[in-house]
């Protein structure tokens, strides 16, 4: 198999959407984003790669709070309308039903996990920050656990392929992570 060398460009990724949400002047506003990851686990901490200018960024800057709303593939069309349109001229406070946990940020009902978050840090990069939040409280749709855990198939989750910003589902289940390798021949 031959590599075809693609230059400095972001790799072809499949990375699980998230909806960013805060509170701007007492209304809940959200984003979707693609690049997110954990932090830590202990304390548990995240990490969320935003646009340097975005309303949602402006809320959790004045709460110090946030949510991270897991969207299933159900929720396709409102998530990916929040990201088409700006919270700068368009209200979306009700695009999704929400509550608020303890820190008072707004949460998804109908996201099957979200995280409520308060903002430890903002990492500024040239064109990008990344956001950083201590979790406070993780909410789970009870029917998408399995013996306390979330399934991931359960939770079908959005997905979002770097390579021509297309939307996917999640695939079949391979195998145990830290597991199935000890088959793999040793090459001692």
């Amino acid at each position: 198999m031959n590599k075809v060398k693609l230059g400095a460009a972001v790799p072809p990724m499949s990375l699980p959407v998230c909806l960013l949400g805060s509170n701007v002047n007492d209304k809940p506003t959200f984003c979707p984003i693609a690049w997110s990851t954990i932090i830590d686990d202990e304390p548990p901490m995240i990490g969320l790669v935003t646009a340097k200018k975005r309303y949602t960024k402006d809320g959790i800057i004045q709460t110090e709070t946030f949510s991270v709303n897991i969207p299933d593939i159900k929720m396709a069309e409102p998530t990916d309308y929040c990201g088409i349109v700006s919270g700068y001229d368009t209200d979306k406070s009700k695009v999704f039903e929400t509550f608020s946990g303890e820190t008072g940020a707004p949460i998804i009902s109908d996201c099957p996990v979200t995280a409520e978050c308060r903002l430890e840090k903002i990492i500024e990069f040239e064109g990008t920050d990344l956001i950083v939040g201590r979790v406070v409280n993780v909410y789970a749709d009870d029917e998408i656990l399995e013996q306390g855990k979330a399934d991931a198939l359960k939770m079908n989750p959005l997905m979002y392929f770097t390579c021509g910003s297309i939307y996917y589902s999640l695939g079949e289940k391979v195998g145990k992570a830290f597991k199935i390798g000890k088959e793999f021949p040793s090459h001692e």
